[in-house]
């Protein structure tokens, strides 16, 4: 069971979940292939042979951190609050109240758009934070706005 599905309040539900975007995963794909190519250099080589494991111990950090980073970030929308949380070493998490969320907006670039990731901001009078990489950013937008509108209209 999740942070978030722990800390859910009396009659509250999820109506929307996300998490981080896969893209998360492409430096350490790239870093991983240039491992490939560069061990076959290596491995001409006799006084870099030996040290054919440090690339790869490199890219395995790259991936345990990426890996980490996308298995505990989650991004929630009941119908009462709006529920992040990301990190593992150094946990961020944040919970605000519909009421008191005056905008979210997001931002996408080309490739965000086409692949569906982007970052999400919110303002909250005053407040003001920002979460990256955030997978299907529109549609946690749109589930946002939606309860916003029945939390002002009651």
């Amino acid at each position: 069971m999740s942070y978030i599905d722990q800390n859910l309040l009396t009659n509250e539900r999820i109506l929307f979940r996300t998490k981080k975007h896969v893209i998360l995963f492409f430096y350490p794909l790239v870093w991983s292939l240039f491992c490939f190519y560069a061990s076959f250099y290596m491995l001409g080589n006799p006084i870099l042979a030996g040290l054919i494991w440090v690339p790869w111990l490199v890219a395995l950090v790259f991936w345990a951190n990426s890996g980490l980073q996308y298995l505990v970030s989650d991004y929630v929308v009941t119908n009462r609050r709006l529920m992040m949380r990301e990190g593992f070493f150094f946990r961020r998490a944040k919970e605000m109240r519909l009421a008191a969320i005056s905008q979210v907006s997001i931002d996408q670039s080309l490739l965000g758009q086409v692949l569906g990731y982007g970052v999400v901001s919110l303002s909250a009078f005053g407040a003001y934070d920002r979460f990256s990489l955030v997978a299907h950013p529109v549609a946690f937008q749109k589930a946002v706005n939606e309860q916003l509108d029945q939390v002002t209209t009651k």
